[in-house]
C-alpha cells in the first residue's frame, strides 16, 4: 500500500505529494470494511428472504409431505367413523332390539367425546389445523369404539343366556304323540271335576290319555326339584325347575325315573305314563308354570313339528345323552 497521496495545489497548479497519517488511513479502511460487510450481509438477508437453499427446500417438501399424508389420514378416519356409526345405528336398531335391551343413547356414546374435544386447542404450528382435526377425530373413534364395544360384550352375555333360556323353556310336548295310544284328553281350563261332577274346577294342565307305561319325557332343561308320592291327588310326580321363572309338572306317574336334584336335559325320560293318585284312567296331568302361575301349556309345543318330526327329536337327543355330549 503506498505511503503517498497526491493533492492538488491551487497556488502550484499542479498535483503535489502529500504524507497520510495512519490514523486517517485506518480510519478509511475501516469505514469501507464495515459498509462491506453491511452491503454483503444485506444481500444474503435478501437472498435468503426471496431465493430458497437447499435445506428450505427440503424442509419444504417433508412439510408438503407430511401435509398430504394427514389429509390422506383424515379422509380414512372419516370413512372409519361413518363405517363405526352405521354400526352403532344396527346395534341399537337390530342387534339390541333382538335380545330386548334398551338403546344406548348419542349422548352415552359421545359424551365423553365431547368433554375430551373441549379440553384439545388447535396447534399454531403450521398445518396445525388438519393435526388438530387428525386428533379431535381419533379421540372421538376411540370414544365410539370403547362404548360399541362394551354394548357387544352385553350383546354376548344375552345371547349366551338366551341360548341358555331356550334350551330351558318348555318347548315339545312331554309324550310321542306318533304314538297312536296317546291323544289328549283334557285340556287346559275351566271343566267340570271328572270326580265331582258337580263342581266345576279350573285344570292347570293338559291330560294325555295313553296305556301305562309310555315313556314321559322332559319338555326342557333344568333340575329336578320335586320327584315323590303327592298325596293332593297328582300321585307320583316329577317337577323340572328350568330356571328363568319356568317349572313344570308331571303327574299320576306309573313309576318315577329321576330323583331329587338330577340335572335333566330336554328329551330325557323322567317316568312313565299311569294312573295314581286322583285319576280316572292312565293318562298324564302336564302342567306348565311360570313364576309359580299355571299357564297354558299349549303355548308352548311348536305348532310346526309334525309328530314323526317329535319322534325323530326324541331319539336325537336321546342318542345325544347316550354319547354325553349334552
Amino acid at each position: 500500500m503506498s505511503k503517498h497521496s497526491y493533492e492538488y495545489n491551487t497556488d502550484t497548479l499542479s498535483y503535489e505529494i502529500v504524507s497520510i497519517p495512519l490514523k486517517k488511513k485506518l480510519l478509511r479502511w475501516s469505514i469501507w470494511t464495515l459498509a462491506g460487510m453491511v452491503f454483503f450481509t444485506a444481500v444474503i438477508l435478501l437472498l435468503s428472504r426471496y431465493v430458497d437453499t437447499p435445506k428450505t427446500i427440503l424442509l419444504r417438501h417433508q412439510i408438503e409431505s407430511l401435509q398430504m399424508k394427514y389429509a390422506s389420514l383424515l379422509l380414512q378416519m372419516r370413512d372409519k367413523d361413518h363405517t363405526l356409526d352405521e354400526m352403532m345405528h344396527r346395534d341399537n336398531s337390530v342387534y339390541r332390539s333382538i335380545f330386548e335391551a334398551e338403546k344406548l343413547p348419542v349422548s352415552m356414546r359421545e359424551g365423553i367425546f365431547e368433554d375430551v374435544q373441549n379440553h384439545i386447542a388447535p396447534l399454531d404450528a403450521p398445518h396445525g389445523e388438519i393435526v388438530w382435526q387428525v386428533a379431535t377425530l381419533l379421540n372421538k373413534i376411540t370414544q365410539k369404539t370403547y362404548i360399541q364395544s362394551k354394548s357387544f360384550d352385553e350383546i354376548s352375555n344375552l345371547a349366551l343366556q338366551k341360548e341358555q333360556m331356550m334350551r330351558c323353556i318348555p318347548s315339545i310336548q312331554p309324550v310321542n304323540l306318533s304314538d297312536r295310544r296317546i291323544h289328549i284328553s283334557a285340556m287346559y281350563g275351566w271343566r267340570r271335576d271328572p270326580i265331582h261332577r258337580h263342581l266345576q274346577k279350573m285344570h292347570d294342565g293338559i291330560d294325555f290319555a295313553g296305556p301305562v307305561g309310555m315313556p314321559v319325557y322332559a319338555t326342557g332343561n333344568g333340575s329336578v326339584s320335586a320327584a315323590d308320592y303327592n298325596f293332593n291327588g297328582y300321585g307320583n310326580h316329577v317337577i323340572i325347575n328350568h330356571g328363568f321363572g319356568y317349572k313344570t309338572c308331571y303327574a299320576h306317574l306309573s313309576r318315577l325315573a329321576v330323583r331329587e336334584g338330577d340335572i335333566v336335559a330336554r328329551g330325557a325320560i323322567i317316568g312313565y305314563l299311569g294312573s295314581t293318585g286322583k285319576s280316572t284312567g292312565p293318562h298324564l296331568h302336564y302342567e306348565v308354570r311360570y313364576h309359580n302361575r299355571a299357564v297354558n301349556p299349549v303355548n308352548f309345543f311348536s305348532d310346526d313339528i309334525t309328530a314323526q318330526e317329535f319322534d325323530k327329536i326324541i331319539k336325537a337327543l336321546q342318542g345325544d345323552l347316550r354319547g354325553g355330549t349334552d
